[in-house]
């Protein structure tokens, strides 16, 4: 995700040091399949297929079908298995592995098993009811994330109590594991537009049948992966691990799993913390597009009423719709760089603009970013709409898509009419072999239960009318709303309020929680470009590497190799460079024009347009650009040495920064006597 790279002289060996200031966490919102795209998702005009089923109108009354289903349950007892940990301990961790080992299908052959995947980070001074974590996604990877978010979020709350975490069945290194690569490599070829629009539904059949057909091979039954039975499953890992009663603690999609646990197995919850709900009674699917661009109205209004963003960015709202609708009519191909070793080639029209922008609400990292991206975006500056095009597409790595399609037909395709969806929707979860779900199973849920629910005001997913619609049903629920935050605000690094607030709510379930750390949270601050009558002030610096005294902004940081980064934002790509090295001005600029950013060059050869003296010497101050940037580089020769500055930085802020740090810094340059 790189965006600019740390550059280095001639004589030194490339290396990309750039300080990274975000990444992706894989806590994946639900969200439609991405087969959606290839067909109409609604067909408010045409009947369904006379062939099909209107599954939601079964013949068959709701009561019999649970009963007949409850006969067929044979009885079984769920085993844990002792095994080494597959990862790195994170340090000071206590943690216990092993298989939960339970049926895959609960009404057939109980001697055809699952392996569920399982950690225990074990508490201090443990209590007998520990946090039972559960998953986002659906199809996330628990135990990953677990290792990741083990000094914020778990090492505070095993203080007193366990925290358990499971890859759900079908996912990460629970057994079988439901990958389907065939299915994000036909993804990523239609997005690049390599996908014939005739031919897309048969491209998305073979892709699901290619995983379907290995997974039978294999002995799997996807119509056993849904969200009922995963709630089992967590009923069973507490039996198996021998405990009584835990206190859930559900993210995203894991809220759903959490309200089957409280419908079907309340004597083993003693309280439930829910992070940006998805009430199972909710068809995701269905949603007006008025309800999922609630939060981007919402950024819109934030912005005219914030001084700074108002100024920087006025009329964002129209500003977007000229964007949306230009990329509608002409869409771009842009070059993603998914990772190290992945670069796709994207299309991009209004309505992938508006989906990418909808993403960038999830976090507060990428929401400050949002209005400059639609304003950069607008004046096709488009490394933030890059950026953020990369996120979605790093989610594959963190979703196991099998276990992702089968809890997305049972769930929310099969759980809709066929008068609301596209009749090829149905067709490829027919296809993928899943089944509907019980007429009754998607009922909202009626709880007693303590519950805190937190939501984020600017997510986009979950978004905060669902934790109130949740609510109503729950008797015994506090709503905890982070003004800051987007989709699963209690896993935020950005503040510790979050997890305080599920410390308290441990301690006392019934009481309700003090939620005074919301109110001191700070605000979203909106990133603006650096204006020219902005102060700096500067810190004096000495680069070994090179032998050169300078001074930098305070406050940016050491790249190496004579590079300070500002990062002031994820995927800021302003840098400047002092370097000295044993080489004509000439040689320089030849090296750089193949070498720069890591052998992507420059863009156009470089042009003189300015001297300037300081300090004895005579700089030649050249202009050029890389990937449409401005770059700045100013060469002075001192004895044998050639000494190099340079800036690159975006389009909206190279004036301000020519002017105010890269001037400076080329009076303050000399080499170490």
């Amino acid at each position: 995700m790189n965006s600019a790279t740390t550059l280095i002289s001639p004589k030194q060996p490339a290396k990309d040091k750039r300080l990274l200031l975000w990444h992706y966490i894989g806590i994946a919102a639900l969200i439609f399949l991405v087969i959606s795209g290839c067909v109409a998702i609604r067909k408010p005009n045409s009947a369904p297929n006379e062939q099909s089923t209107d599954i939601s109108s079964p013949t068959i009354a709701p009561t019999q079908i649970a009963i007949e289903v409850v006969k067929q349950i044979q009885d079984y007892t769920p085993t844990f298995e002792s095994t080494p940990c597959d990862f790195d301990t994170p340090a000071g961790a206590m943690v216990k592995c092993g298989f939960v080992i339970v049926p895959e299908d609960r009404t057939g052959d109980i001697t055809d098993t699952v392996r569920i995947a399982v950690a225990v980070f074990q508490g201090a001074t443990a209590k007998s009811d520990p946090i039972l974590y559960l998953q986002g996604g659906p199809g996330a990877k628990a135990i990953e994330w677990s290792v990741s978010a083990y000094e914020s979020i778990i090492a505070p709350l095993t203080q007193e109590r366990d925290f358990i975490v499971f890859d759900p069945r079908g996912v990460g290194v629970s057994q079988p594991t439901l990958e389907c690569d065939e299915f994000e490599t036909t993804y990523l070829q239609d997005i690049q537009g390599k996908v014939p629009k005739s031919d897309k539904i048969s491209y998305y059949q073979g892709a699901l049948l290619a995983c379907k057909n290995r997974f039978l091979a294999a002995g799997a039954n996807v119509a056993t992966y849904t969200s009922h039975d995963m709630a089992t499953d967590a009923k069973d890992i507490l039996v198996a691990l021998g405990y009584k009663q835990a206190n859930l603690y559900g993210i995203s999609y894991g809220t759903r799993i959490a309200q089957f646990v409280m419908r079907e197995y309340p004597k083993f919850v003693r309280s439930v913390i829910l992070d940006s709900v998805v009430p199972v009674d909710v068809q995701l699917l269905n949603q007006s597009p008025e309800e999922r661009d609630t939060s981007l109205q919402h950024l819109f209004d934030e912005c005219a009423s914030d001084a700074d963003c108002s100024s920087a960015f006025p009329d964002l709202e129209s500003v977007y719709n000229e964007v949306a609708k230009r990329l509608n009519a002409h869409p771009v191909t842009l070059e993603v760089h998914i990772d190290e070793s992945r670069t796709i080639q994207q299309i991009v029209d209004g309505s992938t603009f508006h989906d990418i922008l909808l993403w960038a609400l999830r976090m507060p990292q990428t929401i400050e970013l949002a209005p400059q991206l639609i304003y950069r975006s607008h004046e096709e500056d488009n490394l933030d709409l890059i950026l953020t095009l990369a996120l979605p597409l790093q989610t594959f790595d963190s979703i196991s898509m099998g276990n992702y399609i089968s809890v997305n037909c049972h769930d929310q395709v099969f759980a809709m009419s066929t008068e609301k969806l596209d009749n090829t929707i149905y067709e490829l979860c027919q296809l993928w072999g899943s089944e509907p779900p019980l007429p009754d199973e998607n009922d909202f849920v009626d709880s007693d239960l303590p519950t805190l629910i937190f939501d984020g005001r600017y997510d986009p997913i979950t978004p905060p009318a669902f934790a109130k619609r949740l609510a109503e049903h729950l008797t015994h629920s506090y709503i905890a709303e982070f003004p800051n935050e987007g989709h699963a605000p209690s896993t935020s690094r950005e503040s510790v309020c979050p997890v305080q607030i599920i410390s308290a709510f441990l301690q006392d379930p019934g009481t309700p929680p003090n939620l005074a750390c919301i109110v001191e949270t700070q605000p979203i601050k909106f990133v603006v470009p650096y204006r020219e009558d902005e102060s700096l002030t500067f810190e004096p610096v000495r680069i070994e590497d090179y032998g050169v005294n300078t001074r930098i902004p305070s406050g940016w940081s050491d790249a190496k190799l004579g590079f300070y980064n500002r990062v002031t934002y994820f995927g800021d790509i302003t840098q400047i460079g002092i370097q000295s090295a044993p080489v004509s001005e000439s040689q320089w600029i030849t090296w750089l024009s193949i070498n720069f950013g890591g052998k992507r060059g420059l863009d156009q050869p470089i042009i003189q347009h300015d001297k300037q003296q300081a300090n004895g010497l005579t700089w030649t101050i050249y202009q050029t650009d890389s990937q449409g940037y401005p770059v700045e580089i100013a060469f002075a020769k001192s004895g044998n040495q050639t000494l190099m500055v340079l800036l690159i930085s975006h389009k909206d802020e190279h004036d301000g920064l020519y002017k105010r740090v890269f001037l400076p810094i080329i009076d303050a340059t000399t080499l170490s006597k």
